[in-house]
């Protein structure tokens, strides 16, 4: 088992203007929290980070006071959380009442029940939410995984760094990475934006448009776990900070449409020895690139021929997705309703065909991956299709006709 990488204090994990991940993790006091109030709701239209308050005994009041003077919604289900939490310590306790008094125990031991765990402030809704301190909510959220995944593999996992290149298919995959708990840490880069046309299969809303997809995609995350330790890079991966963000990882998953961008990430990677994982929402592509494992390899096994040449040096729309259909596996690998979709980009279609199920199936698919390489396993390289329509049938069924109930319904 290798040791998880340490990020140099030097990589550019959070904008610009953002102080470092750790800083942002350490909760505020609420005489802290009160004083940051008007520069939180000032930026709260392009915050993606929580905020963590913690309470000490008696301030509930006052704490509670502020909330409903600047509009904000608390949402309070610690005690809910607490007698998961005592089910879980006690798995055997079967009944409600000592669940119930183990969790006032717990209560006490805080010194009241606002001074329980952290409340974290989500500023771009305006909502306060009461949850477990980060061990509790690890324990209690992780419970459930067990032992698909063991305590000691979710232990692992909680050290390892995981970064995200595109979010795309890439947002699906990096909320489906932490949803699973397979990592402590994530890093997001995409300098995109969210257009109407991606609600076909990203996981965002209609008043998502315009909102940067790294910010979406931390917001999510945020929601599944604030403890999470989240960076961003909003003007997505460059020259200039490849090496940075790759070196500070212990497995890139690149999810980006950028043939240049594909190379560079490949090549930082195969000189740090950190492996790449690329899955595509096209009959269930999988590339795995471990260059922990084996850095001799070219990069993306040999079918780089266009990682130099930007989109706008094709002479067409059309050009550009045929040459993205080598990172497929080639033209004649991607299915024949996408050659079909591709012959009309320019004429009348604009883009590459894409659907909810296959970036959900492509996210899936990332999550046993990455899983099994962030535990060690010695996967080699490979690339190739996973695709369900080569394992149903294709026949169709014998016809068989309706009969119709007294409602009416079939």
């Amino acid at each position: 088992m290798t040791e998880p990488r340490s990020a140099p204090a030097s990589v550019p994990v959070t904008d610009a203007a953002g102080p470092g991940i750790a800083a942002v993790n350490r909760a505020h006091t609420l005489d802290e929290w009160r004083e940051a109030l008007p520069a939180i709701v000032h930026g709260a239209g392009a915050a993606w980070r929580p905020i963590p308050i913690r309470l000490h005994p008696g301030e509930g009041n006052d704490f509670r006071a502020i909330c409903d003077r600047q509009g904000l919604r608390l949402h309070d289900e610690i005690t809910r959380q607490l007698h998961e939490l005592a089910q879980v310590r006690h798995p055997s306790v079967g009944e409600e009442a000592p669940i119930a008094a183990l969790a006032e125990t717990m209560v006490r031991e805080a010194g009241d029940r606002d001074a329980v765990g952290t409340w974290w402030h989500f500023p771009w809704d305006g909502r306060v939410v009461h949850l477990l301190a980060d061990d509790d909510y690890f324990a209690v959220i992780t419970n459930r995984n067990q032992d698909k995944l063991t305590a000691g593999e979710l232990a692992q996992l909680r050290q390892r760094r995981v970064g995200v290149v595109g979010l795309s298919v890439g947002g699906e995959a990096a909320v489906t990475v932490a949803q699973e708990h397979l990592c402590g840490e994530i890093w997001l880069a995409d300098f995109d934006t969210l257009d109407l046309s991606n609600l076909n299969r990203l996981g965002a809303g209609c008043d998502d448009l315009g909102v940067a997809k790294t910010t979406i995609v931390a917001r999510r995350i945020a929601k599944l776990n604030p403890y999470l330790r989240v960076g961003a890079l909003h003007a997505g991966i460059t020259p200039d900070n490849v090496e940075p963000f790759v070196r500070g990882v212990d497995l890139v998953l690149e999810e980006c449409d950028s043939l240049p961008i594909k190379g560079l990430v490949r090549r930082a990677a195969r000189a740090h020895g950190v492996n790449v994982l690329y899955a595509a929402d096209e009959r269930g592509f999988v590339s795995i690139e471990p260059y922990a494992l084996d850095p001799t390899f070219p990069p993306f096994l040999g079918d780089d021929a266009d990682a130099h040449r930007a989109r706008s040096d094709f002479q067409s729309a059309q050009a550009f997705y045929i040459a993205l259909a080598a990172w497929l596996g080639g033209w004649d690998q991607i299915s024949e309703r996408s050659r079909q979709s591709l012959a009309e980009i320019g004429t009348s279609l604009r883009g590459y065909p894409q659907l909810a199920s296959e970036a959900r199936y492509a996210a899936g698919i990332v999550g046993h991956i990455v899983r099994r390489l962030l535990l060690g396993d010695r996967i080699p390289a490979w690339h190739g299709h996973l695709d369900l329509d080569e394992q149903l049938p294709r026949e169709p069924l014998p016809h068989r006709p309706v009969v119709t109930g007294a409602g009416g319904a079939p």
